[in-house]
């Protein structure tokens, strides 16, 4: 007869575990781990129109540039592909960054050149 008492008191807490689970409290289980301004951390490309810089990564972004025929009075100049960095953390969500599977094609500015035949 002492095995009664003792199953009883188990369905109380089962109980009390499922409503903890179904309140407003429990309902957001991942936080929102992204300021408010950034966008998800990953690779992206910067679609702006003029070079532009961001002092917390350092990191100088530039557009692409279609680049143009050399003329009677001015040399040519390459075309260029516009930045494409990988955010570490998040990016900047200012309209002037677009989410990209491209590999990235710039480090931050203060990153120690590669020596030469690397």
């Amino acid at each position: 007869m002492t095995a009664k008492p003792a199953q009883e008191p188990e369905p109380a807490p089962v109980a009390t575990r499922t409503t903890e689970a179904t309140s407003p409290k429990s309902e957001k289980t991942v936080p929102d781990d992204i300021p408010k301004g950034r966008q998800a951390a990953g690779v992206y490309e910067f679609t702006g129109p003029l070079a532009t810089q961001y002092l917390e990564v350092p990191l100088t972004a530039r557009p692409e540039n279609p680049g143009r025929d050399a003329t009677d009075d001015e040399p040519a100049i390459p075309a260029t592909a516009a930045t494409v960095f990988d955010w570490p953390f998040s990016a900047p969500d200012d309209g002037r960054w677009k989410p990209t599977k491209k590999k990235p094609n710039q480090l931050p500015d203060n990153a120690p050149a590669n020596p030469e035949g690397e």
